[in-house]
Parts: structure tokens; sequence; C-alpha cells
């Protein structure tokens, strides 16, 4: 999993220098695991990964929105196209819960 998702993130521009890379990846993995942890975001995936890097909950926050902002500003909308087979993602920035949804589906899946 960890390959593939490095692939899509990196086809789109968005490397580990960026330190909502992590964040992003840990939240993806979580959902994947307990997908019922979307229902609170803040406390179940936000909070984990703040406590793990020593942040608090804004940061991990801001930084997810960062990657998924580089993500659709790459290109990212065909990736999610791919993904899920709709093409509403090509004119639509996803919520970062959203995004964390989609690749944690797809994951889940392969």
């Amino acid at each position: 999993m960890r390959k593939e998702f490095q692939t899509a993130m990196y086809s789109v521009g968005v490397l580990h220098h960026y330190y909502g890379y992590s964040y992003f990846e840990d939240a993806v993995l979580l959902v994947v695991k307990e997908p019922e942890r979307l229902q609170s975001i803040q406390k179940e995936i936000y909070l984990p990964i703040a406590n793990k890097y020593c942040t608090n909950v804004a940061n991990v926050e801001k930084n997810i929105r960062t990657i998924r902002d580089v993500f659709m500003k790459n290109g990212g909308g065909e990736i999610l196209t791919q993904l899920t087979g709709c093409q509403f993602w090509r004119d639509k920035k996803p919520y970062p819960k959203e995004l964390i949804e989609i690749f944690a589906d797809y994951f889940s899946q392969h």
C-alpha cells in the first residue's frame, strides 16, 4: 500500500518534504484500519496524529489541507477520477476528510 500511495502522491508533486505528507499517510492508514474514525475526524484522526508528531490538531489539519491543495493544483483531480470513477473531482476540491476517505476506500479494496 505504501508504494502505491507514494506513487500517487509523487506523480502530482506531493513529496515527503511537506509536513502534511506523513500526517496524510497516517490518516489514510488509520481510516483503512477503522473506517468509523471518519465520524469524528478531529478526535479520532487528527488528535492521535498530533500526539504522535508532538504538534497540535490545528497544525495537522492545516498541513493536510496543504497536501490537498498541492495535490489538486498538480493534477490530483485526474487521480481522484481514476480512484472513484467519477468526473466530479475535476472541478471540485475535496475537503480533507473526503480525500482521506477516497484514499482509504481505494487502499482497503486493493
